[in-house]
């Protein structure tokens, strides 16, 4: 029986609330966790939107539903996030502001004992102050450590950034909170899931930051896939955000359309397959595809470099081709070729020759391989969802 078990049986059933954001890459990381402490007996409430109700429901949480202004939520005609670091800032201060009194109405007879909450459901923050509960964060992502401004490209203070930050401290005072704005990248404690070698200045990490690895839960939801035959699986996709990229979707038909390697590729909601035009004979072709099956049978993963992706394929041990499009993908497609778990490509200059090298080198460079096994061997040693709930349920109230 393992630690997390035992400690288990010695803790009583508590309710759980978690906040996140909806955008697949925030919610995906943390629905192994709602399913481990719904199996272990306690009630798991989940802030979300109507598109992610579903998820939430089938990993045992029940949705508590409101309304979100960020890209790809019903009804809100921005489709992109912003790229400005202050205007994306702002974008989830007004996102704060809808949410925190739908979610406070929702919660008001019902209050969590604890909240977990994501790195951008800052509406838990406040309702953590307000209501006294504790709190841990869940990160899907690199977490603060000296240095990773500079890496992360948003090191340089402007006046624009200050000022945003002056509107939270504004808002969170208005809420009878002490927070500030430096409370969203530091928290009282974190869960981390990515390993620690992938994190930058890992070395660095105060001891508040707990890096548990990916959590993966089934997705069940997602539907099921299997490999037609024998030949090695390329699995391409951008992700669900920064995804509209026909040009280099038809480059991909071009580079691996000659290739005996079975192709599959996920276009995202903002394209239909059909504006490919005739597909090569090894190509299958959807807007959305059930990843995580896929890249279990993978040989080989092009992917946009979003933290949830990268660490859904190197879970499963895949080589990676990296072809950022916005925010921290740079910094992690960097992360990916310093490691030597893949390479990264220009997604707006690469050419379909070029897509070829980089395929034949992540399935043949033993460095690469070494490489990939080594971090999948991280992976499965950093504890993953034992970890993760024995760091929540010793912040349980007794």
């Amino acid at each position: 029986m393992s630690r997390s078990a035992q400690h288990s049986q010695h803790v009583r059933a508590a309710h759980i609330a978690f906040f996140s954001i909806p955008a697949h890459g925030h919610v995906n990381p943390g629905l192994g966790l709602v399913a481990e402490l719904a199996a272990r007996g306690h009630r798991v409430s989940y802030a979300t939107t109507h598109d992610f109700a579903p998820q939430v429901t089938e990993a045992g949480a029940t949705p508590v539903v409101y309304r979100s202004l960020l890209p790809g939520s019903a009804g809100i005609s921005r489709d992109e996030w912003p790229e400005d670091e202050a205007e994306a800032q702002q974008l989830f201060l007004d996102e704060t502001k809808a949410v925190l009194p739908q979610v406070e109405e929702a919660f008001a007879a019902d209050r969590p004992d604890l909240i977990i909450y994501d790195i951008a459901g800052f509406p838990a923050l406040v309702l953590s102050e307000k209501w006294v509960i504790p709190r841990v964060q869940l990160s899907p992502t690199h977490v603060y450590s000296e240095g990773i401004e500079e890496v992360m490209g948003n090191g340089e203070t402007t006046p624009e950034k200050e000022a945003v930050r002056a509107r939270y401290a504004e808002f969170f005072a208005e809420q009878g909170t002490n927070l500030t704005f430096r409370d969203v990248g530091f928290p009282v404690r974190s869960i981390v899931t990515i390993p620690r070698t992938f994190q930058y200045f890992g070395d660095r990490v105060d001891e508040i930051f707990t890096f548990v690895g990916p959590m993966l839960s089934e997705r069940g939801f997602q539907g099921d896939w299997q490999a037609p035959d024998e030949r090695p699986v390329l699995v391409i996709s951008l992700g669900s955000a920064y995804n509209d990229r026909l040009d280099f979707y038809r480059r991909c038909l071009l580079a691996f359309g000659d290739l005996d390697w079975h192709v599959v590729l996920a276009t995202g909601r903002a394209i239909d397959p059909a504006e490919l035009g005739e597909l090569p004979a090894n190509f299958e072709v959807h807007q959305w595809i059930p990843q995580l099956r896929v890249l279990s049978q993978a040989s080989a993963f092009l992917t946009h470099a979003g933290t949830g992706g990268v660490m859904e394929g190197l879970h499963h041990g895949v080589p990676l081709i990296a072809a950022p499009q916005a925010v921290d993908q740079f910094a992690n497609a960097a992360r990916i070729d310093e490691l030597a778990l893949g390479v990264q490509v220009d997604a707006g200059a690469v050419t379909p020759e070029e897509l070829r090298t980089a395929l034949d080198r992540v399935s043949t460079d033993e460095k690469i391989r070494r490489s990939v096994r080594e971090m999948r061997r991280e992976i499965r040693r950093s504890g993953g969802l034992n970890a993760a709930v024995e760091i929540v349920e010793s912040h349980l109230p007794d």
